[in-house]
């Protein structure tokens, strides 16, 4: 998210990583899971796989803009390798090709919306703009284009996510509990979001 400081950023990289997230975690998947590749010998060709394949988002994202990829620089690449992790890490859970491809898509939605809305955030105070076009009477805090800031917004947007989800297990919890069934554990009320 630090990357994120105009919506035409936050686009670029919700694009970025769909293209990267979805076929890396199928490709973990199928090498872990149905080839039986050990973690030592997979983990190098899905991170290749994922690094590969932010080079060719860019084909994808030049549409947005076409300077795109000189604002986002390493942090494209740094893209890729949060989709390593997230690859390493929902293995043990997910068990079909179908199941990994809506787990990546669901990851890549949430990671959409965070970016999305912190980037138009971040535009909006430190420009001025929205989509380069220029707001009337605009409330400018340059700060707002600093990295600090994005991981600022990116902590109180967890933080937030968290609460949201925290008050949704609970609701869930007290609706079971009045109607006499069992409460859900913590594996069922999280819906497969990422944490």
């Amino acid at each position: 998210m630090v990357a994120a400081t105009t919506l035409k950023n936050g686009v670029a990289l919700s694009l970025a990583m769909a293209v990267v997230l979805v076929p890396t975690v199928i490709l973990s998947l199928i090498l872990r899971q149905k080839l039986r590749f050990p973690y030592w010998l997979g983990t190098p060709v899905w991170t290749m796989a994922a690094m590969f394949l932010a080079s060719l988002s860019y084909y994808v994202i030049r549409f947005v803009s076409v300077e795109i990829t000189d604002s986002l620089g390493i942090y494209l690449y740094l893209l890729a390798s949060a989709a390593v992790v997230s690859a390493v890490f929902t293995g043990k859970r997910i068990s079909t090709i179908p199941a990994a491809g809506a787990w990546a898509l669901r990851y890549s939605a949430g990671f959409a919306m965070a970016a999305l809305i912190i980037s138009a955030i971040r535009e909006v105070l430190a420009y001025g703009t929205l989509w380069s076009v220029a707001l009337p009477e605009p409330f400018r805090l340059e700060g707002a284009a600093m990295p600090f800031f994005g991981f600022i917004m990116f902590g109180v947007f967890s933080a937030g996510y968290q609460w949201i989800r925290r008050l949704v297990a609970e609701r869930r919890q007290a609706r079971a509990e009045a109607a006499g069934e069992e409460p859900l554990g913590p594996a069922e009320e999280g819906g497969g979001l990422p944490v």
